[in-house]
């Protein structure tokens, strides 16, 4: 008799963990995108932020035809990677998101946009773009960055968007552009350190109160996956344990192993431009190494150019002070994954 319900235990678990395998191999793949655009500004002067330069009169001399390429070229390398979310950076308004959505190359993924003004003096923004068939928002804000001792201190705002996935499943995005190495490495760490504990905090608190919630973090923040605001401080690692709010970051074995990055300088790259994970995705895609694969930095040979310098790189809006129409100083980086 005690053997039978041993058997029956065991084809009971059997059962469950083969239909819970099935369950998961019938759920969806979703492509999760994030982009630094660099500067998609449009030709109007906001007199409450500093966009002088990126008028008809200013040094940048942007007029509405370099505007509009601008917009051609930003909508060729999204809709040339058709995801279903993404996450971007450097725009200056919703205006301008609503502009590139409305572009020829756009429309058919029926994106919406979800944004929020941010106290960046320059009056660049993070912003959220979702294809409403397969994602409900249920709410959205923005989390502050500070700096205990400087009050002055302003930048991009991290944005947080919560909703509902058309298979039911509930999701959270967090997307980032943390600050800039302007300064010095070393000297302007201290400002993505707070960055990185005010999203560190924000996911605590977000899977604390919805500890079944899958979430994913992406942005560009300026800094590798292995410095100190993103292994120390965020606690983004390659060790997955399937804890609720801990987080994987695939682009750190990426990046370590295979010494490809997202931007160049000065002959070297860069893989600023991340997305990282919470660790109960990385079993239900695979395991590690299947999800690694599955983390692309795009890189088409179009999207590069020999600069004047001789240098493959990514092929800018402007090299230096000379405008050459290109695309961005970053190339993106997006995720096939299932939630």
């Amino acid at each position: 008799m005690k053997s039978i319900k041993i058997i029956l235990c065991l084809l009971v678990v059997f059962v469950f963990a083969s239909w819970k395998n099935y369950s998961y191999k019938k759920a969806p793949i979703y492509k999760v995108a994030f982009y630094n655009l660099e500067n998609l500004y449009d030709t109007i002067n906001d007199l409450d932020v500093q966009d002088e330069e990126f008028t008809p009169a200013g040094k940048n001399q942007w007029t509405s035809p370099r505007y509009k390429t601008k917009l051609n070229q930003m909508a060729k390398v999204i809709s040339s990677i058709a995801p279903d979310f993404i996450g971007l950076a450097e725009i200056e308004n919703k205006g301008v998101l609503e502009d590139l959505i409305k572009n020829p190359q756009m429309v058919s993924f029926g994106y919406e946009i979800v944004h929020v003004n941010s106290p960046d003096v320059r009056g660049i923004d993070v912003a959220f773009l979702y294809r409403k068939n397969k994602f409900t928002v249920t709410e959205f804000h923005a989390i502050k960055i500070s700096l205990a001792d400087d009050t002055s201190f302003l930048t991009r705002d991290i944005l947080q968007v919560e909703g509902v996935l058309s298979n039911k499943d509930s999701i959270c995005f967090f997307i980032n552009h943390w600050p800039s190495r302007r300064g010095g490495t070393e000297q302007s760490e201290v400002k993505r350190l707070a960055a990185a504990s005010a999203l560190r905090t924000a996911v605590n608190q977000f899977t604390m109160k919805h500890p079944n919630t899958n979430v994913i973090l992406m942005g560009d923040l300026n800094d590798n996956p292995g410095d100190k605001s993103i292994a120390s401080i965020l606690k983004a690692d390659s060790i997955a344990s399937g804890s609720t709010n801990e987080l994987f970051n695939p682009m750190l074995l990426l990046f370590s192993r295979y010494k490809i990055g997202s931007l160049y300088y000065k002959g070297n790259q860069d893989l600023f431009d991340q997305i990282i994970v919470s660790d109960r995705l990385v079993g239900r895609n695979g395991g590690k190494e299947k999800l690694i694969s599955n983390t692309i930095i795009y890189k088409p040979e179009w999207l590069f150019k020999i600069n004047k310098y001789k240098e493959n790189t990514p092929w800018r809006t402007f090299e230096g002070a000379d405008y050459s129409g290109g695309y961005s100083d970053h190339c993106p980086v997006f995720i096939n994954i299932r939630l």
